[in-house]
């Protein structure tokens, strides 16, 4: 580590945070039998990928009725498969389990040269695959880095908009507590892919579409609705007119080729597992979970006492507040920015169950949270001073508010989706009452 890397305040953020991360992961999760819980809930059906094609090659996912963590409720094991025909598939996508793949086999590495229990479910794997969350959690962030430092963001505003980010939002839950989920993984790739794309825009080299078409590629993988940032293209253009010039290169046969094939050969490991599994290569895996476009749900999914993601994590407000300081800046952007803003909304409200289960905030925003971080960044760069000092004493509360809330989730006094109005302000800010 060489001294340049001592000058850079939001490097040593980055350093501060992943020391930070594995210390409350090494307290929380680590301990006794603690680890037993990072694979539970979804991150099962995510993680179940790995040991069924490194292990026991069984597709169809039957060696967990004899294998999976004994302190699981039957009644709870492999929820997951789901019958298509007389064949089993997996409900989830399979891009979370290949953004795991170097940890799992480093965690079978490590179980069979200490003679541990090859499994796929003793601690090694569990391990790992926290530290996968804590290490993608830093990858989006240094991906968001650069992507700041890109669009000329100075180092203090850059440090502040990246400990917001991580430990003022639900970001820095996904990351320690539920690393097994898909949401830190998409953000990692959500922020690579906005990176790429920047610096497309900024000398418009084929290897920068290579990039970002790899990453779209996982991003889709894990989470197809997540599909939806594709058209956040223009965002990362300097005007509107910089992206009518720029769209008339990307567009050329010889500009897209390469990077089109790129990102389909990442997405069709999913049509290709399907075949291997079912004989098909579409697979309804949701049955009945459908969007209800004609009766979205954008005040509840924003504002409501069960799962608002400005009431949980209203750091995302002065996020809001800073996008309107660029208002005027450019109008069609703008207006495009706001339509974009609009339609991700209404689309991630619209889902049957607006509130996505069991979740501290809204946790389909994760991945979405460089997009936040831009207006953050905006707002805490302000050449108004009151602005800039008001926003910092703001960030401050807001994260500690943010803190004290996870703390209450971890304990059920916030509860994962029965919350009312009475029982918010009952337990408002009062961790004492756990």
């Amino acid at each position: 580590m060489n001294v340049r890397f001592f000058k850079s305040p939001s490097r040593i953020g980055l350093l501060f945070s992943g020391i930070l991360l594995l210390l409350v992961s090494s307290n929380l999760n680590w301990p006794k039998d603690y680890w037993k819980g990072i694979l539970r809930s979804d991150a099962r059906g995510y993680y179940a990928w790995l040991p069924a094609v490194f292990i026991y090659g069984d597709l169809s996912f039957q060696f967990q009725e004899t294998v999976e963590n004994p302190q699981t409720d039957p009644r709870h094991r492999a929820v997951y498969r789901i019958p298509v025909g007389d064949k089993i598939t997996n409900k989830y996508f399979v891009g979370t389990a290949v953004a795991e793949v170097p940890f799992f086999l480093l965690a079978h590495a490590i179980t069979l040269a200490t003679g541990g229990i090859p499994d796929g479910y003793s601690f090694w794997y569990a391990f790992f695959i926290n530290l996968a969350g804590i290490f993608y959690t830093l990858a989006g962030l240094f991906f968001l880095r650069r992507l700041l430092l890109e669009r000329g963001v100075s180092e203090n505003v850059l440090t502040w908009t990246l400990l917001a980010l991580l430990f003022g939002s639900n970001l820095f839950y996904y990351s320690i507590l539920e690393p097994g989920m898909s949401h830190v993984y998409s953000f990692a790739c959500v922020a690579a892919f906005l990176w790429y794309i920047n610096s497309w825009f900024q000398v418009p080299a084929r290897k920068s579409l290579v990039g970002a078409a790899l990453f779209m590629g996982l991003i889709i993988l894990i989470r197809p609705v997540n599909g939806i940032i594709v058209l956040a293209i223009p965002l990362m253009a300097h005007s509107w007119d910089h992206f009518k010039t720029q769209i008339k290169v990307l567009l050329k046969p010889s500009m897209l080729l390469l990077p089109v094939c790129a990102g389909l050969l990442i997405v069709f490991i999913q049509p290709l597992l399907w075949k291997l599994q079912t004989g098909h290569f579409t697979v309804d895996s949701y049955p009945g979970e459908v969007f209800h476009f004609s009766h979205p749900h954008p005040i509840d999914f924003l504002f409501s006492y069960k799962k608002g993601a400005l009431l949980y994590t209203p750091i995302l407000l002065l996020s809001l507040v800073g996008y309107t300081l660029k208002l005027d800046s450019d109008r069609k952007l703008t207006i495009y920015a706001i339509v974009w803003g609009l339609l991700v909304l209404y689309v991630l409200s619209s889902w049957w169950n607006w509130w996505y289960g069991g979740s501290f905030s809204s946790r389909v925003l994760v991945e979405f949270l460089p997009f936040f971080a831009l207006g953050l960044a905006t707002l805490l760069g302000d050449f108004r001073r009151l602005v800039r000092k008001l926003s910092r004493a703001l960030i401050v509360v807001l994260i500690v508010i943010c803190q004290i809330q996870i703390y209450q989730y971890r304990y059920y006094q916030i509860h994962w989706e029965e919350m009312t109005s009475e029982r918010y302000w009952n337990v408002f800010l009062r961790p004492d009452l756990k």
